[in-house]
Formats: C-alpha cells, structure tokens, sequence
C-alpha cells in the first residue's frame, strides 16, 4: 500500500506541475463547452439531461464550474487519482503481483497523461469503470452491475462496455443481476420522459445517432489500424507491448476452455471481462473511425475511458512474466518500468520535460487576435452589442450564459445565424467573431458564406500566422 500511494503522490506533483504550466485545457473547446453546461445547468436545467455535456459529467461537475475552468482541472485530477486508486484495489483483489504497478501503469499512460488538465468527460468516466472494475472483482456483482448501468451517461461508448459486461454476467451465470445493466437508462429515461414527454430521448436526443440520421455532419474518416498506429501516443509502448502479451496469453485460455478446464481466477476474471471490454471498445472505435460515422474525428483521448482496463491487462502480463522467479530481473523491472512509463507520458504527448520552464499544454495559437477582436470591439463601443461567434472559450472567460433567453442574451454560436435568405433574426448591431478554424469546421461558416450575407460588413481583420488563425470581425447593418 505504502508503494501505491508513493505513485500516487509522483503522480499528483507530475499532474500538478502540468497544470501549473498549462495555458489551454486539453481537449480545447470541447473542455470550454464542458464547463459552460455545468456552469449554467442550473439556471437552464434541461442541460443536465444533454447528452453532449453527459449527465454523469455535468451534475458532479457544477460545484467545480464555479471556480472556472481551474475547477474542472481540479475534479479531473481526482478523478484520475481515484481511478488509480481503484486499479490498484482491483490488482489486489485479482492477486496480482507487485499490484501498485496497475496504478503506475494507469498514470502514466500518455493519453492519461495528455488529457488530465482538462474539463473532459473521458477522466470521470475512466473512474466509474475502474469502480466497476473493483467492485467485480470484489464479488460485489450487484452494485457492480448498476454503476455499470450507469456508464452511457458518462459517454456514449458506454453502451459498447456494456456489452461487454453483458457478456460477463452472462458467462458467470450471474443471471439475477442482468436485469440491473438497464437501470441507469430506466432511470433517465423515465426522469427525460417526464420533463420532456419524449420516451424515446435516449436514442433521439443522443447527438450522435442525430449525426448519422440526419446526416449533416462529416467527422471525416480514415485508416482502420490508425489507433494501433498510435499506440505510443495511446497507452506508450510499454503498457501497449504488456497489453499484446497479455491478449496472446488470455487467448491461450481458449484451450482451457476447449477441456472444459477453469483457469485461475485471475484469467478468468481478465479473460471474460477485461479482455472483452478492451478489445470490443479498441474494435468499435477503429470501426466507425474507418467508416466516418458518429463524430468520431478519430481522437486519440477516447481511450482514456478504457486506461484502466490497459492497466490491469498490463499488469496481468508482468505478474506472468514474474512468475519466473528471476531473483534480481523482479527488482529492478518495476522500476525501469515506471521510469519508461513517465518518460513517454510526457514524449507521448510532446510535453516538454520538467526540468524545461515551458508550458505543459499550449493556449489556442489564435488567442492572440481573438484578444486584439476583443479589444477592437471595445474601442468601438460595441462590447453591450450581442456577440456572435464560434468559440465556447470566449463565453466561458467573458462568462456569457449561451443557453439565455433570446430577450436576455448577449450571445449566440455562428451556427445560430440563419444563412437563408429573409430568414436571419439576429438583431440590428449584432457583432460578428469570425475565426479561420472554429467558425470553418464548427459552424460551418467558411469565409465565402459569411461574406455572401449582404447584412454583414467586415469592419476589421485580425490576420494569424496561418490562415486557420485569422480573425475577422463583422457587423450587422439590417435585418
């Protein structure tokens, strides 16, 4: 124990120093747009059922959203600190070796390691896994079960975990307790139907199945291995190496099942739930990334959800490897190990070390003109104008409330301006932000369509050292 909470404590001084250094959330505008649901959930209550913010997200997160984005670095550092903290318990309970290794192994992952300064929904959610981690390995298969319900609300994927879980319950014959996967959907679904009168708002507010039935969204596409062409940027090639060992010797299990012989429960319990969520969450993100579907933008951060899987696999692979008995090759492995780990957390993610005084995370390299727009619109005195624009960040630091009352706001996103003809009903004066890079992708509203609306006159023009950079600032002169 006293082990664990030294890699912890390494752990927090790491994440703390990254945090002082850092001058932009990871995650950008999705972690702005975060903290705006739970900062202003309470005034306009049907955000805590968006399932964008994620309900499991936004509710723990409104006390923290109060202190600012500072607040959410706050949450998702302890949320990250108690995933470890149930990985190394669960290692216990599966009677592993050296069980503090899982913690290290969690850490230091440099998706872990690149996206705990953030205000995103994948730390809270990799702790809620972990929980349900522990708690099944406890024996707990009951309260297991329902957090486990739970997990699409922390994200969506987690329906594909609990797929996975399903498969468990299934296989262990715990037949009374499939019932209670259903009850995070039961709960919110009822609790939704009564607000909205929409029973179906799982599915048909998920903004996800929205993308693909609507289907005016392009997330773009790619190569099928290009999560495991990541690896490095993922788990780091050493829990990744640990984690294909670890795969190639659970499926040796096959034969075990093929003599109807039982593993060791410490296989048992990897190969029918760690393996299984691992491989089918890795499977189903390669998937629709190859296919373009769902908004995935082939992000590496998703895989925080499952780090602590990655660990606990990982570590299934070093106790094997232990199990040799090798005197002094048992000794010096853990530490070699957790050096490599923390030294590709930080090449991982590009991270300078810290013995170098610069920033750990970069701020927006457009935040520059976005300031001198700022400044311009006041000099002009249109600040008291409403404020239209593409970037969550601005709302947050000018603490703006975008979800208002159309006769209370001062602002709206680009996406609000209606590019029909006659059809535009912001008001008279309305200043208009215009970035070369949110307001193109997000929006959309390339350059050619907000020149093309004859109400608006660009009155002054930021220019960035690359285009995707360059700020414009635009007025509407009529209805």
């Amino acid at each position: 124990m006293h082990a664990a909470f030294a890699i912890g404590g390494v752990a927090l001084i790491l994440y703390l120093l990254l945090w002082y250094r850092a001058e932009w959330p990871a995650g950008g505008q999705d972690s702005w747009n975060h903290l705006l649901y739970a900062r202003w959930s309470l005034l306009h209550p049907e955000l805590i059922l968006d399932q964008w913010g994620k309900p499991m997200f936004t509710i723990p997160a409104i006390p923290f959203s109060y202190l600012g984005i500072q607040g959410l670095y706050l949450m998702n550092i302890t949320c990250t600190l108690l995933a470890g903290w149930m990985v190394y318990q669960t290692a216990r309970k599966m009677g592993m070796r050296l069980p503090w290794m899982a913690a290290a192994f969690f850490f230091f992952q440099p998706v872990v390691f690149g996206n705990v300064i953030s205000g995103l929904t994948e730390p809270i959610n990799a702790f809620a896994l972990a929980a349900v981690c522990y708690l099944f390995a406890a024996k707990r298969i009951n309260s297991a079960s329902i957090l486990a319900s739970f997990l699409p609300f922390f994200r969506t994927e987690g329906f594909i975990i609990l797929a996975a879980i399903l498969l468990y319950l299934v296989v262990r014959r715990y037949w009374c307790q499939i019932p209670l996967l259903l009850t995070g959907t039961v709960i919110f679904s009822v609790i939704a139907a009564l607000i909205t009168g929409n029973w179906l708002w799982i599915i048909s507010d998920n903004p996800y199945f929205k993308f693909e039935s609507q289907g005016t969204f392009d997330p773009g596409h790619g190569d099928p291995f290009h999560y495991i062409r990541n690896q490095r940027h993922i788990t780091g090639i050493i829990v990744g190496l640990l984690v294909v060992m670890s795969l190639i010797w659970l499926a040796a299990h096959i034969v075990y099942l093929l003599k109807r012989k039982a593993p060791e429960e410490r296989s048992r319990f990897s190969f029918w739930l760690l393996a299984p969520i691992f491989v089918s969450y890795f499977g189903a993100h390669s998937y629709i990334w190859w296919k373009g579907e769902f908004g995935s933008h082939g992000l590496l951060r998703v895989f925080f959800v499952i780090a602590p899987i990655a660990a606990l696999l990982a570590l299934y692979a070093l106790d094997r490897l232990l199990s040799f008995d090798i005197r002094y090759l048992n000794r010096s492995i853990p530490i070699l190990l957790v050096i490599g780990c923390i030294g590709l957390a930080y090449s991982g993610n590009g991270f300078p070390p810290p013995w170098q005084n610069k920033p750990s995370i970069t701020g927006f390299h457009g935040s520059g003109n976005l300031k001198k727009a700022e400044d311009f619109i006041k000099k002009e005195g249109l600040w008291s104008k409403p404020i239209i624009h593409q970037l969550p960040f601005l709302n947050a630091q000018w603490d703006l409330d975008p979800w208002a009352q159309p006769d209370k706001t001062r602002t709206w996103y680009l996406w609000s301006l209606d590019k029909r003809p006659g059809k535009d009903w912001l008001p008279d004066s309305s200043v208009v932000i215009w970035d070369g890079f949110h307001a193109v992708r997000d929006a959309p509203m390339p350059l050619d369509s907000m020149r093309a609306q004859k109400s608006y006159k660009e009155i002054q023009f930021f220019p960035g050292a690359d285009s995707i950079y360059d700020v414009r600032v635009f007025l509407k002169i009529s209805k």
